[in-house]
């Protein structure tokens, strides 16, 4: 076996120590010459060993260095580091990269000139902290790269024994911009949220408790913030039903959408508001949270009911239309072909000079014109009415001579039909009316009770009142009313014409007009009767002008 250095074989070596120590020493045995050469041999190899373990950790040393160099220029991390005067002494071909400049031309730099303008204060600051405190540091700041782009980077600085600074940079770019992305993404939601013409409810979706609330059902509904949030939503008194709530929210969670069109909401000061509730279930942070559109639909309500109204005037218009052109057709004919039926009978008799009957004829005509006239007025009241251009001129009036005038007017035909009209009233006193509506209603009313009373029957009038209005009746012992056709007899849509006992035809008109005009005077109008024992018909008026 050789050394590292290639000198003689231990036994040569030991043959030579033996003749020489045969020179100078006595004799050695065979015993001792063996001895000797082993001892030699083991330490020949100890010195080998030696060699070879200094070789290896030069070898590991060298392989560990490499490792160091690789680790701290490829990090994923920049590593710079920093004279007092922010120098650039060392650095990472990973920090050189961020700043985007070749390594070699990044010594003896200002590390400054990387740090934008809006940056450049907080970066100071952090710098001289790091040396005054002589502890780590940490800032956030923008660095522009040498192609004019910039990245965001998180810096921690540490004091070394140098008395210079460790840099230690992490690019921190896309987690800013994910940041900055989300934090504008919230802002505009929350923008919306607090800026929607509705209301918005965020409900937990297994609690049912509030969690957020937007102004505009805050003002809608009269509760604070604080009274909304962390409650459930039954539990601030905003349903009228308690357990229906509980079983939409139900409905809500297995179906993750429901919908009301019309649902009563209470406000906190115990107003109603009608709203429409569109409600949905998403996720915020992969937690299930349910979001209630509240729209308040008070004036598509309104609106619809202002439809429907509409439609029911155009309906009764309608019907009005086809009464007033069947009453032309029909009714207003009658009266006119009785003038003209007895003018050509007294024409007649004139013609051959004989004058028996000649006045019989001649007040037939005349009544038949007078009834013609008024029954073409109360056409014509009733038609103004109805399109709303006839005037309400009331005014201070004694009832007892408004109830004389029309009696009066009506007796012939009650005395043609054998029919006693009486009017009681216990004293004059004054009423806030329009004459002239309030004359037709009483003709209206006598006319009938005359139509529906047999020959001998009787018409009272009576009139009374109280310390706000006064009340007028025309009652008869007529033919009645039955019971199912009262509730009709004041609606255009049923009302209808009934022959009277003598076969008098009408226009059904009569009854409608009543009711218009009373309500014009702030007065109701109602009928009583029993089929086969007479009717009674009422109305009020107010007593005194209001004021």
């Amino acid at each position: 076996m050789k050394n590292s250095t290639g000198s003689k074989s231990l036994r040569q070596k030991a043959e030579e120590e033996l003749r020489n120590s045969k020179l100078k020493k006595p004799f050695l045995n065979e015993a001792d010459t063996q001895k000797l050469i082993h001892e030699l041999e083991v330490h020949q190899i100890e010195l080998e060993m030696q060699n070879l373990e200094l070789t290896e950790s030069e070898e590991k040393s060298r392989k560990a260095t490499e490792k160091y160099t690789s680790l701290y220029d490829f990090a994923p991390m920049g590593y710079f580091t920093l004279e007092p005067g922010c120098k650039i002494k060392r650095m990472n071909l990973s920090g050189a990269r961020m700043v985007g400049k070749e390594r070699f031309l990044l010594q003896n730099t200002d590390f400054r000139i990387f740090v934008s303008s809006e940056s450049r204060n907080t970066f100071d600051v952090f710098f001289q902290k790091v040396f005054e405190t002589e502890s780590k540091q940490v800032c956030t700041v923008k660095l522009v790269r040498e192609d004019h782009s910039f990245i965001v980077v998180h810096i921690e600085g540490v004091p070394n024994d140098d008395f210079e600074c460790s840099l230690t940079i992490m690019d921190i770019t896309a987690q800013e911009l994910a940041q900055e992305k989300l934090h504008n993404s919230e802002t505009r939601y929350r923008r919306l949220f607090e800026s929607a013409k509705g209301g918005i409810l965020i409900l937990d979706f297994d609690t049912g408790c509030i969690v957020d609330v937007n102004p505009f059902l805050i003002d809608l509904l009269g509760y604070s913030y604080k009274e909304f949030l962390g409650k459930e939503l039954w539990e601030i008194g905003l349903f009228r039903d308690v357990e229906d709530s509980k079983n939409y929210f139900s409905e809500l969670q297995v179906k993750e959408y429901i919908r009301f069109e019309d649902m009563p909401l209470k406000t906190k000061s115990g107003n109603h508001i009608n709203v429409e509730i569109v409600s949905n279930v998403y996720k915020i942070d992969n937690k299930n949270v349910i979001q209630c559109n509240i729209r308040d639909i008070t004036k598509r309500k309104l609106a619809e009911e202002k439809l429907k109204e509409t439609a029911i005037q155009l309906r009764e218009l309608n019907a009005t239309k086809d009464k007033f052109f069947s009453i032309i057709a029909h009714d207003l004919r009658s009266p006119f072909t009785a003038i003209i039926g007895y003018s050509e009978l007294l024409a007649d008799q004139i013609k051959h000079k004989n004058y028996k009957g000649i006045e019989e004829y001649a007040k037939i005509i005349q009544l038949s014109s007078w009834r013609a006239m008024d029954f073409l007025s109360n056409l014509l009241e009733w038609a103004r009415s109805q399109t709303g251009i006839m005037g309400f001129n009331p005014q201070i009036v004694e009832i007892t001579k408004m109830i004389n005038e029309v009696t009066d007017l009506l007796n012939d035909s009650a005395i043609q039909k054998s029919v006693d009209i009486k009017v009681k009233i216990p004293q004059s006193f004054s009423i806030y009316a329009d004459i002239s509506m309030i004359k037709s209603v009483l003709r209206n009313l006598i006319s009938n009770s005359i139509k529906f009373t047999n020959p001998g029957g009787v018409i009272v009038v009576e009139s009374s009142y109280t310390d706000s209005v006064s009340i007028v009746s025309v009652s008869d012992n007529g033919i009645g009313i039955k019971k199912g056709t009262i509730e009709k007899l004041f609606r255009i849509e049923e009302s209808r014409s009934t022959a009277g006992t003598k076969g008098e035809q009408g226009t059904g008109l009569g009854l409608l007009l009543c009711n218009d005009f009373v309500k014009k005077h702030g007065g109701h109008i109602w009928a009583e009767s029993e089929y086969g024992k007479g009717s009674r018909f009422v109305f009020t008026l107010p007593i005194e002008k209001k004021n």
